[in-house]
């Protein structure tokens, strides 16, 4: 039979054949980290070894696998073979690494994928950080149906990527709106990024603009060793193509490790020189996440020093100063004097002398404009001399106006500025409370950790310490240390060093739990 006239008919009961006799084969194709060199993951592709045709190339059998509604069985058939074979290959011993698969358009809208996909998981005991469903930007133009559907798969706890980017229907809307965790430039734009400026030019703003959103940048289609320097200098995370290797089986995948991991620092830059480029660019981006931080965090921050007995400020910036009605122009290089009323800048004076005497942790209250507010000053000394004070001010009006009360104060200024995480948990694990701080450390909106289980955010592997732990807590009623990784809102994780501590009520029973993380990596 002639496959490529076949009928619909004739098609389906080929594709349907097929997957009885299991024709189809998941070849893999690596991608490595271009900073480290390592194998960090591959890509799963389906190959059909017809019994009389051979090699039948998917873009032959794809389309009337869709066509005829046999493209959710094989995609099915793909995603369970490529998480068994990923969870085969931890069992053999090698490096956590993660598969990503393609899913299609019919895959996508079948109403029930995120369950499915969890089943699998379930199946193959594959946990779903090692698991990458990659979409394509034509399948996202429907954003009222697709939006939800990526927002389940991103509770199983899977990496989305958007594959081809910038090829099809292309909108900043949706790297915005939508969970993506990577961002895969398309072999079209990688190809002549070295010999045509402006595919460079592409290339490089997409990666930039990735690093920017938080998001991983992978580039397929690498074939030279141009291609790989290229990527380097500009900071790409992943690359995968034919100057690596072209997709295998699975046995032949993990025969060529060591050779795959040799290829980066043989062809590409020097990966202390990499890690160079990276630390820099890290230092770049620190400093602006840090004026970024400042910028938007709801109290202010200002610095001041003494000048021919007056205190100057140096730095101010903070939503607290628009909502007092000054902006940042206004108090930096001035006075107090200058911008306050006299009676309240010489009350406030004696504050800001003891901070530039030395004294730790000097705290008043202020009203201006309507808003009430307290303000922390810690000196910074350096060779034994105070050279610089740094003030710390959060509102605490209400908004009915009334203000807190002390206690409150110092729980809030504290709350506000502490570094560690703070959560307080019941028994069962559930967070009641979290800190500020889980935003500047992990990424997450603390808002949203509330009423959650805080199980949803711990690394599966340490699930079950956790548990045993706080069954200690609370039958032994004494605190208890540990260590695990923190999920981050990037889908990274981050090594904490936490200690539990019961808070009794009045039968001596277990209230909740307060739990205090401290960055252990």
């Amino acid at each position: 039979m002639n496959l490529y006239k076949s009928t619909k008919e004739k098609w389906e009961e080929e594709l349907e054949r097929a997957l009885e006799r299991e024709e189809f084969r998941l070849l893999y194709q690596p991608k490595l980290n271009l900073q480290t060199g390592k194998l960090c993951g591959v890509e799963a592709l389906i190959r059909w070894e017809h019994p009389e045709q051979g090699i039948i190339s998917p873009l032959d059998f794809i389309p009337a696998a869709e066509e005829t509604g046999m493209i959710l069985p094989i995609g099915e058939w793909v995603l369970r073979s490529a998480c068994m074979q990923n969870k085969a290959w931890q069992e053999q011993g090698l490096s956590s690494m993660i598969v990503a698969v393609n899913l299609s358009a019919s895959q996508l809208y079948q109403g029930d994928l995120a369950e499915k996909v969890q089943s699998i998981l379930e199946e193959s005991r594959l946990s779903p950080e090692y698991l990458e469903l990659e979409i394509t930007e034509s399948m996202t133009m429907d954003v009222d149906y697709v939006l939800p559907v990526l927002h389940k798969l991103k509770q199983v706890g899977v990496r989305i990527s958007l594959d081809d980017f910038g090829t099809g229907y292309s909108s900043l809307y949706h790297l915005k709106e939508f969970p993506i965790d990577i961002i895969k430039i398309d072999r079209s734009f990688v190809r002549n990024c070295t010999i045509d400026s402006k595919d460079a030019t592409i290339v490089k703003t997409i990666i930039a603009m990735a690093h920017q959103l938080k998001l991983e940048v992978i580039a397929e289609g690498v074939e030279s060793k141009d291609h790989l320097v290229f990527l380097q200098q500009n900071l790409c995370n992943e690359a995968q193509g034919y100057l690596f290797s072209k997709p295998v089986a699975p046995e032949e995948l993990t025969r060529s490790i060591p050779r795959l991991e040799q290829i980066i620092s043989d062809e590409g830059i020097s990966l202390e020189k990499s890690n160079e480029t990276w630390l820099q660019n890290g230092v770049e981006n620190t400093y602006q996440d840090l004026q970024e931080a400042v910028r938007k965090q709801r109290g202010m921050i200002f610095k001041y020093r003494k000048e021919n007995e007056r205190f100057v400020h140096s730095f101010c910036d903070g939503e607290l100063i628009y909502r007092l009605q000054f902006t940042p122009d206004q108090l930096i290089g001035k006075d107090l004097k200058d911008f306050l009323p006299v009676e309240e800048a010489e009350r406030k004076m004696e504050f800001y002398e003891r901070a530039w005497n030395g004294e730790e942790n000097v705290i008043y209250e202020s009203k201006v404009n309507g808003l009430s507010y307290v303000t922390s000053l810690r000196p910074i000394i350096r060779g034994g001399k105070v050279v610089e004070v740094i003030g710390c001010s959060v509102d605490i009006t209400k908004e009915n106006g009334i203000v807190f009360s002390s206690d409150d104060v110092k729980y809030r200024l504290i709350a506000e500025n502490v570094q560690d995480l703070i959560c307080i948990i019941n028994s069962d694990a559930i967070i009641l409370y979290a800190s500020p701080s889980h935003q500047k450390l992990l990424g997450i909106a603390p808002e949203t950790l509330v009423e959650e289980s805080a199980f949803k955010w711990i690394h599966t592997e340490e699930v079950e310490l956790i548990q045993n732990r706080i069954h200690q807590i609370v039958t032994l009623k004494t605190a208890r240390q540990v260590k695990f990784r923190y999920k981050c809102a990037n889908n990274g994780w981050l090594l904490v060093e936490a200690i539990g501590t019961p808070v009794l009520d009045e039968r001596g029973e277990v209230e909740y739990i307060v739990v205090v993380c401290r960055d252990a990596s």
